[in-house]
């Protein structure tokens, strides 16, 4: 349990494991489950920010919700697709692009399950997170230690920071997310930088079929062996013609043959078969 200041309010944050209709385990890593259907996730269009929606046959997952701006977007697509309650949303870390959007979506949406890393943030959108937090009663799990859990059969690791505080602050604090349905593996890395990338590579250390490329597409100086490590087959990322890509990341990406893509260009559709990944913009 959490309690935390914020003016003359205290906003009373309470971490819970109800998890329903999955298995949710810390420290235990189940067997990869037998394909029975689909997987398939959305990565919207919103400049330099992440917002993702998942969904396995029977459950949706929300990982990140963008900019302020970027919460009409996501409500819209939850509402093509039909769905009032989402199983779960993942906040990587406290970045406004992460994080501005919550309070829009959760006006129009409820969650049985909202997991965040441990730790404060210091800007305008964090605040209004806490307040919507505050107002609607909602519950949070701030996870503090590397969890993982099943939705049908789509297995889910989830590595938290492993320090109490980083040289490059908030984006080192980003949860990251190992997700696997059957031959095919997804890799979510928020905006990790250097540190947080050597504690993802200590745990998720093996080539992958999709990673969310790393904070936007921003160099670091363990971004070569991180990506040269993973070896994606597909690479997504979320930057802007604004803000785009460094050459040095699409460099090492194009080394190891990856395919790229940017959410600059549209959204990006990935559906996953459990053998087979198919990819639309």
């Amino acid at each position: 349990m959490k309690i935390i200041k914020i003016g003359a309010c205290i906003i009373l944050i309470v971490s819970i494991c109800t998890l329903c209709g999955c298995d949710y385990q810390s420290n235990v890593k189940p067997e990869i489950p037998i394909v029975a259907g689909n997987f398939d996730f959305t990565v919207l269009k919103a400049g330099q920010a992440d917002a993702i929606f998942m969904q396995t046959e029977n459950h949706s997952i929300i990982l990140d919700c963008g900019e302020k701006d970027d919460g009409d977007e996501l409500t819209e697509l939850l509402q093509e697709k039909g769905i009032s309650n989402v199983d779960y949303i993942f906040i990587t870390h406290f970045d406004k692009d992460h994080v501005g959007g919550f309070p829009e979506v959760m006006d129009n949406v409820t969650a049985s399950n909202i997991l965040v890393p441990d730790y404060e943030g210091n800007n305008d959108e964090y605040e209004e997170y806490l307040k919507t937090v505050s107002n609607k009663g909602l519950q949070i799990t701030s996870l503090t230690e590397d969890t993982n859990f099943i939705l049908d059969d789509v297995l889910f690791e989830v590595s938290v920071p492993k320090k109490q505080s980083y040289a490059e602050g908030d984006n080192d604090f980003s949860l990251v997310i190992s997700v696997t349905h059957g031959e095919n593996a997804f890799l979510f890395t928020g905006d990790a930088e250097a540190d947080r990338l050597t504690e993802v590579l200590s745990e998720f250390g093996r080539q992958y079929d999709f990673l969310k490329v790393p904070h936007h597409g921003k160099a670091n100086k363990n971004t070569k062996r991180f990506i040269t490590t993973v070896k994606p087959t597909y690479s997504v990322i979320c930057d802007s013609d604004k803000n785009p890509t460094e050459d040095e990341t699409i460099s090492i990406l194009e080394f190891v043959e990856s395919e790229i893509y940017s959410t600059r260009n549209g959204n990006i559709s990935v559906l996953s078969d459990g053998k087979e990944i198919k990819i639309v913009q």
